[in-house]
Formats: C-alpha cells, structure tokens, sequence
C-alpha cells in the first residue's frame, strides 16, 4: 500500500508544517499495520515503529531532556537507530549520530563540543562510551529494558508525551563533517532544511512508476543514509535496513531480488563488488530500475558494466552535510544521463560557479562551485570563524549559538569543489579546491587523473593527491587497487598517464595496493595516504 500523492508545497502548511515528526505521524495514521521496517530477521509495523519512539521520547523527557537539548546517538543501522532519531525528533531532541567505528577520543571530541547530555546506545555500553565520557557531563542511556545504565524504557513512565512544537528555524540534528581537514564541525540542520529535502523525495516517489520497498546501505550516522531512512518513511514504504560494516554484495543481490527492489544508493566500491558477486542464474533482479551513487567518484567503467549486467540506470548525485544532502543529481536533470556529471541542481537549488574574486565564469570554465537554498544549513556549532569563511559576504551576521537567521537569503554556501558546467546547467565535479596540486606553477586537479586512471579497465579504484617536493613545491602521488586477477605495476601506472595527460600530471608516486583507507561512509582518507606517501618518499 502506498500513500496518496501529496503535493510538496502542503507539507509545508498544516497540519504538517513546524515539527517535521508530522509527517511520519502521517504515515502511522494511514496504514498502521503496513510493515515499516526490517532488519536482520525482525520486522515492525509502523503501528509497532510508533509505540517504539513513542517510549523513546517519553523516556527522553523522564530523564529530564528538554527540547533543545543534545543527545549522541552511538547506535549502528538497526531499528532501534531509526526509533531514536524519530523520538529525539518528535520531542524536540537534537540528535548528534557518532560513527559506531568511533573509538575514545573521537567519541570524546565530539560528545564535548556537541555539548550533549547523553550517549543514547543500544545496549550495555562498552569501553569506548564509558572511557570517552569519564570526565564529561553527559551520562550513558539505553534503549534496552535492563541495563546498568539509565534505561529509557524503565524512565518512559516518568516522562510525558505528545509532540513537541518545533518551528523551521529549530535544529533537529547535529552531524558532524567527517573533519578532513581540522577538527569535525558541528553541522545546525533545521526541521525546514529536512522538511524540504523529505517533501521532494516523497512527491518524486509518489509520482513516480517506480514503487517499491527501500534499501539502505549506507550508514545512517551520514547525511545521506540518514535522509533515506527519514523519507522512506514518510513515504509509507517499508524499509529495508543493513549495516555496512557487515558488507555483503551478496547479501544486497538476495534482497534485492527477494523483495523486488526497483532503486538503491550506494557508494562506488559498492557497485564494483556487487559486479563481482553477480550470478544471473542466482537472482533474478527484473525490478531493478535504478541506482545512485554519491561520495567518491563513480569510475566510467564499472557504471557502463552496471548499467549492462543490470539492465538499470546507476547515475551520480552531489551533496553535502551542511545542504542536508543533495543539491544537484542526473536523476531529475531535464535530458537524462550524462556520464561523469552530477546533472542539474534540483529544484529548489540555487547555484553558480565562481573564480577567485566571485565571478562567475564562463560555460565550460572551472571555478568554486557555490550552492544557496533552503536545504543549506543554519550553520556551524560554536565557530563564527568557520561560518564566516563558509558563506558569501553577503550572509547575515553569525547568531550566538553559531548558527544564521535564514538560511534561505541570498547568501551562497561555499562547497570547497571545483567545478565546471555545460550548455544545458549539467555540472562536473573536477575536484576538491583544497585538494588542487601546485606543482612547479601548474594547478592540477587529482578528480582528472583519476579520471584518466578509471577509464583503464585494469584499475578498480585510484586516489591522486599531492605530496611536498622540493623542486615543484607539491608533486603528484597515486594509490592505485587494480581489478580481481590483474596484474598491474607502478611503472604500468605512470606510463599510461604520460600516454594520456600532459607529462606535469604524471604521478611521479605510484604504489598498487589491496585496498585503500577510507571513512564510514566509503570515501577514501587521501589525509592518511599523504601521510604515508610523505613518510616514505619525502625527506624532512
């Protein structure tokens, strides 16, 4: 059962503007006996979900929270995350996700800035939580019965509920950036930056002829799995949730034929191994429509292969923490595919692309890429430095608590991506500007060597990035991870890049490896790849 068509600008009015819990109550009154989510064997309805965040938001406010207030939530993909966020959300919680891989001082980093008053877990927290939090305010608080620890559902008789009023400009979540550059910033995302992401996620899938049940993949401690769980459910679907530290492509390919899914997001080492794990006599995936890819970028080669094995379109997307995910996909662009760009902005994006001084360059040109909206965040937490560098110079001032009045206005956020874009507004990601190689007076963006790598049908993944030289000032590295049965040598790497690039492009650090690092979400850590490529071919 799917829930009516609602146009997108009725869920800015009542009943279901201010607080956006409003719009999963909808989906609970509509059909509360419809399945809403499943994970690792067990199954609640949207009946069942309710009475879930319903204790939860109860037990929030039975241990004193008020609206306003921040809580962690140390909890990995699973049900219990998903009912948390909801209960935070529909009492006026701010919810802070930490990533479950987080050990001691991360969790610490983050738990202090957030000034959070609790650590949510879903059960007996372990030596991470306990040893992070010794020396802070904030206490440990479970979702299970029993515990040693404060229990939110033994404190639900002690609190009350109902929903707590929320207006646009009110936080509803804090993130953090994945901080790879400095420490992680507090991300200030509103109930009206979600309400207009979710609203355009519900309309497009309600009118949409693909419908169907929702997988997640990604973890939802990040913006992007974060936002699918919250407009899968406010679109009535039944969600189907695993947990990417446990990653199994053939795990995804079983679900995906077993409960006739037609789309799904991934990252793109996500679709390389599903290619590898794919067996046409063990599922049958005619349902498949689609599939989208955000994060690093998504190689010519593995989404030619996809979309032939497959039979499915697997296009980009671009976005950010701090615009509440997407600002641009191919997915809504007007003339379809076009490989290698992120497509369109969406429709309620603003964006251009700048050079040094702010102006905009010319069709085909490269510049910052500059985004505005009511997606784009409220701010960072505590730091009026950051928020000045971040926005355009005609943003309001910076309020206390770190955030803007109006996220809306004419300002422009500052995405920190090089960028380009054709006749027809398709954009193309050229790389991160703070990432640009300054070798011997030349600007070098790593996203085309990569580029120029992906297209070799021997390389599975490839990381370019800039190391100190003493003659260039920077020189050009490269962490390469060849295909399944490949042999591949770093001579091979550097040939074929001086074949194909001006010879100054040319890695002159080549290094095959097994895997590559990377974070939470799939992106790869190019900080520690420097930092080893500094540590074994520069002299101090």
């Amino acid at each position: 059962m799917d829930l009516e068509l609602v146009p997108a600008e009725t869920l800015f009015e009542p009943p279901y503007d201010g607080n956006v819990a409003r719009l999963l109550d909808r989906s609970i009154a509509e059909q509360p006996e419809e399945v809403a989510i499943e994970h690792a064997g067990e199954t609640v309805t949207y009946r069942e979900f309710d009475d879930h965040v319903d204790q939860y938001a109860r037990g929030f406010r039975g241990y004193g929270l008020e609206a306003g207030d921040r809580v962690c939530v140390y909890i990995p993909n699973s049900i219990d995350f998903c009912a948390v966020i909801w209960a935070c959300c529909r009492s006026g919680i701010v919810a802070s996700p930490l990533n479950p891989a987080y050990r001691r001082r991360e969790i610490e980093y983050q738990v202090d800035h957030a000034d959070s008053k609790a650590v949510v877990v879903a059960d007996d927290a372990d030596e991470h939580v306990t040893s992070a939090i010794t020396d802070l305010e904030a206490e440990v608080v479970t979702t299970a019965a029993e515990s040693s620890h404060e229990s939110l559902p033994a404190l639900a008789s002690d609190g009350d509920g109902g929903l707590a009023e929320r207006t646009d400009d009110d936080i509803l979540l804090q993130p953090y950036t994945s901080g790879t550059t400095g420490d992680p910033k507090g991300v200030l995302l509103t109930h009206r930056n979600f309400r207009v992401q979710i609203a355009n996620s519900v309309s497009s899938y309600s009118a949409s002829p693909v419908k169907g049940d929702s997988l997640i993949i990604l973890p939802m401690y990040h913006i992007t799995g974060l936002l699918q769980m919250l407009s899968s459910l406010c679109a009535g679907r039944t969600l189907h949730l695993l947990r990417p530290d446990q990653w199994d492509p053939g795990r995804v390919l079983e679900l995906l034929d077993e409960h006739e899914i037609p789309a799904f997001v991934g990252v793109a080492t996500m679709f390389s191994d599903l290619l590898e794990a794919y067996d046409a006599d063990a599922y049958d995936l005619e349902t498949l429509i689609r599939a989208g890819q955000g994060g690093d970028k998504l190689p010519r080669p593995v989404q030619r292969e996809f979309e032939e094995t497959f039979d499915a379109s697997l296009s980009e997307g671009y976005g950010l923490t701090e615009t509440t995910a997407a600002t641009h996909t191919v997915r809504w662009s007007t003339l379809g595919n076009r490989p290698g760009s992120i497509g369109q902005p969406i429709g309620h994006t603003r964006s251009k692309i700048v050079d040094d001084r702010g102006k905009v360059v010319d069709i085909g040109e490269e510049g910052e890429l500059l985004v505005a909206g009511p997606q784009v965040m409220k701010g960072y937490y505590k730091n009026p430095e950051a928020n000045e560098a971040a926005f355009t110079e005609d943003a309001p001032a910076s309020s206390a608590s770190g955030g803007t009045e109006d996220s809306s206005s004419g300002r422009f956020f500052r995405t920190g991506d090089i960028a380009s874009r054709d006749a027809d507004n398709y954009h193309y990601i050229k790389g991160r500007s703070k990432e640009m190689i300054l070798t011997a007076g030349y600007n070098v963006y790593p996203r085309e060597i990569e580029d120029t790598l992906y297209d070799r049908s021997a390389v599975l993944e490839a990381a370019v990035f800039g190391v100190p030289d003493e003659r260039r000032g920077e020189t050009v590295a490269a962490a390469v991870v060849p295909r399944a049965g490949v042999t591949l040598s770093e001579g091979d790497v550097e040939e074929y890049v001086l074949g194909e690039l001006a010879p100054y492009k040319h890695p002159r650090y080549v290094e095959v490896r097994e895997e590559l690092p990377k974070t939470g979400s799939g992106k790869v850590r190019k900080t520690v790849l420097q930092a080893e490529f500094r540590e074994a071919y520069v002299s101090e």
